[in-house]
Parts: C-alpha cells; sequence; structure tokens
C-alpha cells in the first residue's frame, strides 16, 4: 500500500504504512531512503533528514538524488551550512550546477 500510495504522491498516507514498520526496518538503507524521502515530501523534514542520514550504503550516498533530498533537508531543518558542506565537496559538475541552484533557492525560501 505504501508503494501504491508514493505513486500517487500521497506521502501524509504513505507515511500511516511506513512508520508503522519502521522499527523492523531501522537498518534497511532502502526503507531508510523511502522514508526520508516521504517525510521530506510531508514537510517533517525532521524525520527525512534522520532517515536519510540512516542509509549506510556509500554507492547510494554519493548519488545526486540523495545529496539533493539530504542538502534540502539540512536547509528546511536550518543546517544551510551542512548542505553548503555538501556542495564544497563535490566534484565540478553539472549536477553540482543544479545542487547550488537548488540551495540557493531552498535558501531564499527559508529567508
Amino acid at each position: 500500500m505504501a508503494s501504491c500510495f508514493f505513486i500517487l504522491k500521497q506521502f501524509d498516507d504513505v507515511l500511516v504504512y511506513l512508520k508503522s514498520i519502521r522499527p523492523y526496518f531501522i537498518n534497511d538503507d532502502d526503507f531508510n531512503w523511502n522514508f526520508g524521502i516521504a517525510c521530506a515530501c510531508a514537510g517533517e523534514y525532521k524525520d527525512a533528514e534522520e532517515g536519510l542520514l540512516q542509509v549506510q550504503n556509500e554507492k547510494l550516498k554519493t548519488e545526486y538524488c540523495y545529496l539533493s533530498w539530504l542538502c534540502r533537508t539540512y536547509i528546511m531543518n536550518k543546517k544551510p551550512h551542512s548542505a553548503w558542506e555538501i556542495y564544497i565537496n563535490m566534484e565540478t559538475s553539472n549536477e553540482s550546477l543544479s545542487l547550488l541552484n537548488l540551495i540557493a533557492n531552498d535558501c531564499y525560501k527559508m529567508g
């Protein structure tokens, strides 16, 4: 059901299911990835940051999608310096430019 609601972009409903099974999947990278993104989409940025930071797979942690969501959660949790550190540590590329744009826009939204 959580997958269906995820596809339908009904993230509050996704979280009902994911929160109910979270204790059983606390060390599962795929679960933490999905939980973090669902929380962020529902505006629960503190839980989103916690979920994304529990991802251990180094391959996932270097993907642009992961980094951009993590930066967004940092900014929304009033930790823009952490988002900036992620950008600084990236190699120059189209992805780093996109991340810089995301950081700038989200920081502007947060004031």
